[in-house]
């Protein structure tokens, strides 16, 4: 399974038979053209029954909680306030995407949740979790893998950067470089350590 990411909360993930787009905007599925096999999942707004249904030519859509199962792909949404935490199993990876995430999830949230293989998570600040909340919830959570998502260019814009979250993971400046992708095969099990993963904002 590979896993890109395309700036803001959105991320695609590409099995070997379906292909998910979390939170894409409304303009642009990267790697989703029309004919593709393929779900779009987002942590906001609710499931229209319509868009769910199988349609000729049409891209499936998940929004808010519930279960559903989609081509092979198990998908889980856990209501947290505004948004929805997804988690998303593709090719048995399991991947949750925290969306515009504004507060700790409970005990109870993260016990649902099961292991998590890879946690894409705000890190920004702005609208949602900053460094330091999001590296409380990477420790309730321990997934296998961290990916942070909203964040800035350290130009003063909305988001901090992404360097006060490597701060606050331990790392030191200078020991990490943003990946273009993340290709898992299968589901890493239990680890001890949590791995952050900076990946490339790629564009649609």
């Amino acid at each position: 399974m590979e896993l890109t990411y395309h700036g803001l909360s959105c991320i695609r993930l590409r099995g070997r038979d379906m292909t998910v787009v979390i939170d894409p905007s409304q303009t642009a599925l990267p790697g989703l053209a029309k004919g593709t096999v393929g779900i779009i999942v987002r942590t906001e707004g609710v499931t229209d029954p319509a868009k769910l249904r199988p349609r000729e030519g049409e891209l499936q859509e998940v929004c808010g909680p519930g279960e559903f199962e989609i081509g092979g792909v198990g998908i889980l949404g856990l209501a947290a306030g505004e948004t929805t935490v997804m988690r998303v199993a593709v090719d048995d990876v399991r991947v949750v995407a925290a969306g515009r995430l504004r507060r700790q999830l409970t005990e109870d949230e993260i016990d649902s949740l099961g292991h998590v293989d890879v946690l894409v998570i705000p890190v920004g600040g702005g609208d949602a979790l900053g460094a330091i909340e999001a590296a409380k919830l990477v420790n309730a959570v321990e997934p296998s893998i961290v990916v942070p998502a909203r964040f800035g260019a350290g130009d003063g814009g909305e988001f901090d950067p992404v360097g006060k979250f490597a701060q606050e993971m331990g790392l030191a400046e200078g020991a990490w470089e943003p990946q273009p992708r993340l290709v898992l095969t299968g589901s890493s099990g239990e680890s001890d350590e949590t791995r952050v993963v900076f990946l490339e904002a790629r564009p649609g």
